[in-house]
């Protein structure tokens, strides 16, 4: 699999699917991610892998109001470069190490599309946040 995805970005936008508990997913507390699916596309062709493969964490933080996305034990970071609130969906922007990411999350159900580009390929990423 390709080492594309090794950026913290990549890992901001990781998920499982479960229901949003606690505190609204509007971006106005911290929120916790964790990855379902992983889709690796290269030219012409995706393949699904997971994200220990794509060299992603399992579980990342959302902290809108700090900008920040980082792994849980905070070793890798990636900062939130645009926020915005629209029809009950959080969507996020942001740049590093010659990649871009986006993420879209359902502020009610915490489910999660994301995807991170670059030159050469892009991933797609599939899940759900909680904010505990």
């Amino acid at each position: 699999m390709r080492a594309l995805l090794v950026s913290g970005a990549l890992m901001g936008m990781a998920f499982s699917p479960c229901a949003a508990f606690g505190a609204p997913l509007d971006g106005s507390a911290p929120m916790l991610c964790a990855v379902h699916q992983v889709l690796d596309c290269e030219a012409d062709n995706c393949e699904r892998t997971s994200a220990e493969e794509a060299q992603m964490p399992p579980f990342v933080r959302i902290d809108v109001p700090r900008k920040l996305l980082s792994s849980v034990d905070g070793a890798r970071t990636s900062p939130i470069a645009q926020s915005q609130r629209t029809n009950g969906r959080l969507m996020l922007q942001g740049m590093q190490n010659q990649r871009v990411w986006g993420a879209v999350i359902n502020e009610q159900s915490g489910r999660m599309w994301a995807t991170i580009g670059e030159d050469d390929g892009a991933i797609v990423l599939s899940g759900a946040c909680i904010a505990p």
